[in-house]
């Protein structure tokens, strides 16, 4: 009876894994462009070619190192290598969405910096000292936490610049790998051939 369990559990587990994905949001990830395919084959006949970061979604996986039928944001239905989707948009969108964020707070700490010189300005006129003074340390205040939060995105933007260092690094060694795996067979293959017509 246990066995009889263990192989019931055992061959519904990829299924509801299947399930649990299907209809989330996925992402192409980084660096590179993904052929879809008609079937869940490598010889299959291309529907298009889907490039990094592309949004799709997981309508069926036949598991990690498999393929996944997907849609994409027009519309198309087509298998890809599973392991090329992501739950995590590619690593450039998110380095340029921490360098907005971070353009944007910096932008408000100008803004609030500008304020607070403006009140300076104004207390020796008409308003009555102490209120200018609540007013200053208000606004000093906001322009700490805002400080606060573009160093927050400085620092991520430091680690999303630093991964996507890593990540064409990473492509360009495997490059380099394919270039000589391309090139060493046939420079041997061409000094054997010599070798031979010598005699």
């Amino acid at each position: 009876m246990t066995r009889t369990l263990l192989l019931i559990a055992a061959l519904l587990a990829p299924a509801l894994a299947s399930a649990q994905s299907a209809g989330r949001p996925q992402y192409i990830s980084d660096d590179i462009t993904v052929t879809l395919r008609q079937q869940p084959r490598n010889d299959a006949p291309p529907v298009g070619v889907l490039k990094s970061g592309a949004k799709v979604s997981v309508l069926e996986s036949l598991g990690p190192e498999s393929f996944a039928r997907i849609r994409t944001a027009d519309g198309r239905e087509g298998w890809v290598t599973a392991r090329f989707v992501s739950s995590q948009p590619a690593a450039k969108e998110r380095y340029l969405q921490a360098q907005q964020q971070l353009d944007e707070a910096q932008k408000r700490a100008q803004n609030l910096e500008r304020e607070l010189t403006a009140a300076q300005q104004q207390l020796g006129q008409a308003k009555p000292a102490f209120e200018l003074a609540r007013e200053n340390e208000s606004l000093k205040a906001t322009i700490g936490e805002l400080q606060r939060s573009a160093e927050t995105l400085q620092q991520r933007y430091d680690v999303e610049r630093a991964k996507r260092r890593t990540l064409i690094t990473g492509a360009s060694l495997v490059g380099a790998g394919v270039l000589l795996g391309l090139v060493l067979p046939w420079l041997g293959s061409g000094r054997k051939k010599r070798r031979y017509g010598d005699f």
